[in-house]
């Protein structure tokens, strides 16, 4: 009988191991989100010069940028020094197609993202991001060269402008190196 409850216990020890899933052993790797443009300016790669508020004139600005991984941007966001709701659009900048638009209310001067369905994004491809504003600060870095820059697994190419209030949603096509008028940022997720 003793032998029985052994053997009995050994079974059952047995099953409770094979039993276990194997997704146990399995660490699930969460990629950390990336926001170039916020970063740059977080560490000093430009310094703000001024602030723009209602200025008579509105723009479309943002920044084109390619990523070194496939991925996902899963957010826009902007920052601007006035409360109030902006455009965001999100282009593919080598067609010049709207990929989405998101209208976003600013927290005077503070970065506020708004979620969007995810838009896969492949490496390689150059994409555009851009707010249309009359509201913006002014970046540069003494005149001196800024764009091209890597920010984590993004390469900002340079920054764009339109000026008037883009109602047809026209990509910008003038671009500098030097300088940074906005902010509009992504929110980029690499893939694995």
């Amino acid at each position: 009988m003793k032998a029985q409850k052994i053997v009995l216990n050994l079974i059952l020890i047995g099953i409770l191991f094979t039993s276990c899933s194997k997704d146990d052993d399995l660490d699930v790797i969460e990629q950390t989100p990336q926001y170039p443009m916020k970063t740059l300016i977080e560490t000093g790669h430009m310094e703000l010069k001024s602030t723009m508020q209602q200025w008579v004139f509105s723009f479309e600005v943002g920044y084109k940028f390619k990523a070194f991984k496939n991925g996902k941007i899963t957010a826009l966001g902007i920052r601007v020094p006035n409360n109030d709701t902006y455009r965001v659009t999100l282009w593919n900048a080598e067609t010049e197609e709207v990929l989405v638009t998101k209208n976003i209310v600013s927290s005077s001067g503070l970065l506020s993202f708004e979620a969007i369905n995810p838009v896969n994004v492949t490496s390689g491809v150059a994409y555009f991001v851009s707010v249309n504003t009359n509201d913006y600060y002014t970046f540069n870095d003494s005149g001196n060269v800024m764009f091209p820059v890597e920010s984590g697994d993004i390469l900002i190419t340079g920054y764009g402008v339109r000026s008037g209030t883009n109602p047809d949603q026209v990509m910008p096509t003038q671009y500098s190196k030097t300088s940074y008028v906005g902010v509009v940022d992504i929110k980029f997720m690499p893939n694995p």
